[in-house]
């Protein structure tokens, strides 16, 4: 049998990308703005502008990386726009203390250009980059998901025809012959990437299939202690400095649903929070009091009130949390908390939902951005599978992502109820 070939590198893989953007964003506006022949003289403002920017775009680069390397929609002038605002105009404000000079127009300009580039380049990324597969056993290829940028193709078959795939998806929990297993043995040392098939569907869908979850893998659930103190020191410093921006909306807020309809302006729930703890969760009251009902809010439910269904679309209903997240109860991103009086009933009918403990629950959340209002068992088994991959690869960067596409989420608002 023909050994197995891997895939040649293809256009705009990472070098390419960094080099190609480099020239664009930094290099070509040179001749543009320099006011004379940079580094021939003396270290002045043209030579400043050129390194500065060029330090600005390997960080925006470098995050974008970071950033689209989780599933979902992908990187896209959402996300690449505030990263690169923040970090051109914190390189400005540095200059500024420092009282240097430098072209603000080459600056901000090459800022331009880096979001232009690397949107575009994302774009051009999840169009046009194919990657091949190979299969093994056949019967996993109906497990795989259907995404435009992959494509699986049969083991034996590619092995046949000799042709070149990205990795081999192997189902690695079911029972291979001693045949497949050498052929995959081959394939690794031919340079060919083997990857487990469960391992497949996590990184493509964003979510930690249920089956086949064994209690070996609940270690990889638990985050690390430095992330989570630095986490907590982050979010805990950003709302206190955030809170006197925060405080006028509150009371304008507060005013309008005092207005609209008799009962207290906030809305306390008794949830149930990290490790099982239960606390009161503060919202704004969206609904009527004393109109009875289900515990979980229906679509098009009577109840809300007119303010009611604009702050829940716009979710300004939730910014009351962020007392919650002082106090210690919540943070900014993490999974939802459920109301004390479905937690039972979800623990008891859906396995491992408790592992949702694990960690502080949120205001935002990794299903909140990808799935939205869930309520039915079939729509809570795909929340958890989220929320476990939440927790499996929880970090800094990853939070980001969940507040960039929050960001969107309330902007178009969908779904809200």
């Amino acid at each position: 049998m023909p050994r197995m070939r891997s895939a040649p590198q293809r256009f705009i893989e990472t070098w390419v990308d960094a080099v190609l953007g480099f020239l664009f964003c930094v290099v070509l506006p040179i001749p543009i703005y320099a006011t004379d022949e940079p580094f021939v003289g003396p270290f002045d403002a043209s030579e400043l502008t050129i390194v500065t920017t060029a330090i600005a775009y390997a960080i925006v680069w470098y995050c974008g990386r970071r950033l689209d390397a989780f599933p979902g929609a992908g990187l896209n002038a959402a996300q690449v726009a505030p990263v690169a605002v923040i970090t051109y105009a914190l390189i400005a404000a540095v200059l500024l203390l420092l009282r240097l000079d430098y072209s603000r127009v080459q600056l901000f300009g090459s800022g331009f250009l880096t979001m232009l580039w690397m949107a575009v380049i994302a774009q051009l990324r999840g169009r046009y980059l194919v990657r091949n597969y190979a299969v093994t056993p056949h019967s996993a290829i109906a497990t795989l998901p259907r995404l435009s940028t992959c494509r699986w193709l049969d083991f034996d078959d590619v092995r046949q025809r000799r042709l070149r795939v990205d990795a081999i998806v192997a189902d690695l929990s079911g029972d291979l012959g001693e045949g497949q297993l050498a052929a995959l043995a081959d394939a690794a040392i031919a340079g060919v990437p083997v990857l487990d098939r469960r391992y497949v569907v996590e990184s493509m869908t964003g979510r930690t299939p249920l089956s086949g979850l064994s209690p070996n893998e609940f270690g990889a659930l638990l985050p690390s202690r430095q992330y989570l103190v630095v986490r907590r020191a982050l979010e805990w410093t950003l709302t206190v400095l955030f809170l006197p921006l925060l405080l006028p909306i509150l009371a304008v807020v507060a005013l309008i649903v005092r207005l609209d309809s008799p009962g207290p302006v906030f809305f306390l729930q008794t949830r149930i929070g990290r490790r099982g703890r239960a606390f009161r969760m503060i919202k704004f009251r969206t609904m009527f009091v004393g109109v009875p009902g289900p515990s979980f809010t229906t679509s098009s439910d009577p109840r809300i009130t007119r303010s009611g269904h604009y702050l829940r679309r716009c979710r300004l209903d939730e910014l009351p949390q962020l007392f919650n997240i002082l106090k210690g109860d919540m943070s900014w991103v993490g999974p939802r908390p459920e109301a004390a009086s479905l937690e039972e009933g979800y623990v008891r009918d859906i396995e491992h939902f408790a592992l949702r403990g694990i960690v502080r629950p949120g205001v935002t959340g990794w299903a909140q951005i990808n799935q939205g209002y869930a309520h039915e068992a079939d729509a809570m088994r795909a929340k958890l599978e989220y929320d476990l991959y939440y927790l499996k690869h929880c970090s800094l960067w990853l939070d980001m992502v969940i507040v960039l596409r929050t960001f969107a989420v309330v902007f178009r608002g969908t779904g809200a109820r």
